[in-house]
């Protein structure tokens, strides 16, 4: 049986009883309404203002315990579990009768195939750009079987305080190869003395203002061996340092986007990477436009522990069919799986133990670049039409 989407048209006395009586059963797994309908339930006048919808949104959930999207012209809220934000169209279509049916129906189908409220979300949007980008004149069309293979279908998703920065410096060399990441200024010059031309300066547990100075000599030496060896070079989270001391450029987590400042970031000129894991977040740095995406974890990883399922090379590739920006693929790598990677179309492949805790780390990096040229030269993976999901549900 599918997960339950409710809307106002088939649904409006099970809404208002559940409103009515705080807990009431059955509950929908998502609950979509226009901006219009939102307001009649809830006794408001007109929701013409973000501020308003968010507050909508935001009590529907609460008090109906479930996912919540409310639609519009130009624009959906999302209120779930896993993520809220604005979702927006880059391509304005015409909304016609009908449209927001199709967005619930495909909402449903996402629900049913196991993807978590906000992955649905986008999917659903991605369904209804497609079916409204096609001239159909007073109805939407059905989507096309390639919908989600479509980067004009891909909507924008906001940060929790919405960014009007987008569109940071390209790479030097999009084809970023291996993409070492160590934790020292010693490990930079070594993998970049080994050939390794895209590397990352990770830095964990040093946030604190005692750490600041070790740090900066770090980030410095970094630069240093990078830039003679003509190597790209990321700092993790450490952005106002990296802008100081005149970095290449920085990586950033999901949690690192709402507070690095990104017009910063970009006026200094950092190229810009940025870590996603779910379709939502995907949809979140597309809005901003970075120097590359990073996509994972393709694979278990002790590195960090995490709650998303192993996206696997399937879901790698249908990534890096869908992007046009570089796409790293991360964790779990080993010689093996950097040959996958690279089939996949991954442009650089991000390690970490493959290297660092190797007999000779020279010797892996060799056995990983020809990995790499292996995959590259050999039949490439398909990309399949959706991607499968990347959390549980709950």
């Amino acid at each position: 049986m599918k997960p339950t989407v409710w809307t106002f048209a088939a649904n409006a006395m099970d809404i208002q009883r559940s409103l009515a009586q705080t807990g009431a059963s059955p509950e929908p797994a998502l609950l979509c309404l226009n901006r219009k309908e939102a307001a009649t339930l809830l006794d408001l006048p007109a929701l013409d203002e973000p501020a308003a919808v968010m507050q909508a949104a935001a009590s529907l959930r609460s008090t109906l315990r479930t996912a919540v999207v409310i639609t519009g012209e130009d624009s959906k809220y999302a209120d779930t579990p896993q993520a809220s934000g604005w979702l927006t169209r880059p391509a304005l279509h015409r909304t016609r009768p009908g449209t927001d049916a199709v967005f619930a129906e495909a909402a449903a189908q996402a629900l049913a195939r196991g993807f978590v409220a906000m992955e649905a979300i986008v999917i659903a949007c991605m369904v209804t750009q497609d079916a409204l980008s096609q001239d159909a004149g007073a109805t939407p069309l059905p989507a096309r079987p390639d919908f989600a293979q479509r980067i004009d279908n891909l909507p924008h998703f906001s940060l929790p305080q919405p960014a009007s920065v987008s569109g940071f410096a390209a790479l030097s060399t999009p084809d970023m190869g291996l993409y070492a990441v160590v934790d020292s200024a010693a490990w930079v010059a070594r993998v970049v003395a080994a050939g390794v031309r895209t590397v990352q300066l990770r830095i964990k547990d040093a946030e604190g203002a005692e750490h600041r100075d070790f740090v900066r000599g770090q980030i410095r030496e970094s630069i240093r061996s990078a830039t003679a060896a003509g190597a790209q070079l990321f700092i993790n989270d450490h952005w106002q340092l990296a802008i100081e001391e005149g970095a290449y450029g920085v990586h950033l987590g999901q949690e690192d986007l709402h507070i690095a400042d990104l017009a910063a970031i970009k006026q200094a000129g950092l190229r810009l990477g940025i870590s996603t894991h779910a379709y939502w977040e995907v949809c979140r740095a597309w809005a901003l436009q970075p120097s590359y995406i990073a996509c994972g974890p393709i694979h278990p990883t002790q590195a960090k522990a995490m709650p998303w399922i192993p996206q696997g090379n399937a879901n790698l590739a249908y990534w890096c069919k869908l992007l046009p920006l570089p796409v790293v693929g991360i964790a779990g790598m080993d010689v093996a799986r950097t040959q996958q990677a690279a089939a996949c179309g991954a442009d650089g492949v991000a390690l970490i133990s493959a290297i660092t805790a190797a007999p000779s780390p020279e010797a892996a990096i060799l056995d990983l670049q020809q990995a790499l040229q292996r995959g590259r030269s050999g039949p490439a993976v398909d990309a399949p039409p959706l991607p499968r999901p990347t959390l549980a549900a709950a």
